[in-house]
């Protein structure tokens, strides 16, 4: 008798119902999508977190009280929703349930993680079940949100030059940075006289860096002319299409900062203008042109009266100056009759191109009544005899 009241009592045990669900509690964490590499603690989604991290998120839930052998239960996450409308979450595209077992009250994933679609809001639904294959999508959910707040902003350090006669001791940067936000990267772009394009990026004449890459920096060398920039930043992660292939995500970009970019001068020698005349022109064309126009233009000009081992004996005929016109400077001289002459030329600057002290020695020599160029070899001649 007492075997018969106690296989009936094991019977009603085992055939006892599991204790009933409820809707479960959300948390969410910092955590790569791609790596799988946990980078902060769980944190409760009641609140509607905000979470400053670009490299992907994991939902978690509290196991609960299943009745089951060590506490089995299925589970499902539902992506409802993204910052950009439509998510792309091609690791939990369709919800699925998912076996989980352990302590009650213990965080455990909910399901894949997610990766990053760009600052906003993102809502997700987590539903609880039974053992069943398909329990969990009709049992009891809980709907919440978070939120990803990054921005980034570009910041100008030091005066570019687009190219420096002398490098900066120590070579320190020089252009525009941004800082690299948490779990993704940081991109800058620049553009020459540049406005805003409708998606928030800048466009102009010219735009750098290369965007087909994410870029934190860009350094003063990389500018492709001395102007006015345009420059501003966001913040990008790797994620996956809905075919797996690579597509990169971007924060808002940033409102843009203007800068300017300078050079220093630099500038080819041409031809000699009116090479017979009185007032022979010396013609200079600059690396800038545009940026060079209006800019002062000077040659002081030296007769050679006689040379000794390590140097020339000059006597100063003259300071000539012309400013620059659209494409080059012309500058007339005094032609004399005849002798060999050392001519130095300096720039005075622009807005955009730094002065240029004298440089030189361009070598001349009038020959029967013209002014011509000469090389070192034809300048020997100032020296002998």
């Amino acid at each position: 008798m007492k075997r018969v009241v106690l296989g009936l009592v094991m019977s009603l045990l085992l055939a006892a119902p599991a204790q009933a669900y409820t809707p479960p509690e959300l948390y969410v964490r910092a955590q790569r999508w791609d790596t799988h590499e946990e980078t902060g603690p769980w944190i409760a989604l009641a609140g509607a977190p905000a979470l400053n991290y670009l490299g992907g998120y994991e939902i978690g839930y509290k196991l609960q009280a299943s009745g089951a052998q060590n506490n089995f239960q299925t589970v499902a996450l539902t992506i409802v929703n993204v910052p950009d409308g439509t998510p792309t979450q091609p690791s939990n595209e369709t919800p699925y349930c998912v076996g989980r077992a352990g302590t009650p009250g213990t965080i455990v994933p909910a399901g894949p993680e997610l990766q990053f679609e760009g600052d906003g809001t993102y809502t997700v639904k987590v539903a609880i079940g039974d053992t069943t294959a398909s329990g969990c999508l009709a049992g009891p959910s809980t709907t919440r949100s978070f939120t990803v707040p990054v921005r980034v902003a570009p910041s100008l350090v030091g005066r570019p030059l687009r190219f420096r006669v002398d490098p900066l001791p120590g070579d320190p940067f020089v252009g525009v940075r941004a800082p690299v936000p948490a779990g993704g990267e940081a991109d800058v772009r620049c553009a020459l006289d540049g406005t805003v394009a409708p998606d928030g990026s800048v466009t102009g004449k010219r735009t750098v860096p290369d965007p087909s890459f994410s870029h934190p920096t860009v350094a003063e060398f990389v500018f492709s002319r001395p102007g006015t920039w345009l420059c501003n930043a966001r913040g990008t992660a790797d994620g996956q299409d809905e075919n797996r292939d690579t597509v990169r995500f971007g924060t808002p970009w940033s409102a843009p900062i203007s800068i300017e970019v300078g050079s220093d001068f630099r500038y080819l020698e041409g031809k000699i203008l009116k090479p017979r005349a009185k007032r022979p022109k010396l013609t200079f064309r600059a690396e800038w042109p545009a940026e060079a126009q209006g800019g002062r233009g000077s040659v002081k000009l030296y007769r050679v009266t006689g040379c000794t081992r390590t140097r020339y004996k000059l006597r100063k005929a003259g300071t000539f100056r012309a400013r620059f016109g659209a494409k080059r400077v012309a500058i007339p001289v005094r032609r004399a009759r005849a002798g060999y002459f050392i001519a130095r030329f300096a720039f005075g600057g622009t807005h955009f191109l730094r002065p240029m002290p004298f440089t030189g020695p361009i070598r001349l020599g009038v020959q029967r009544g013209k002014l011509n160029a000469l090389s070192t070899s034809e300048f020997s001649g100032a020296c002998s005899g």
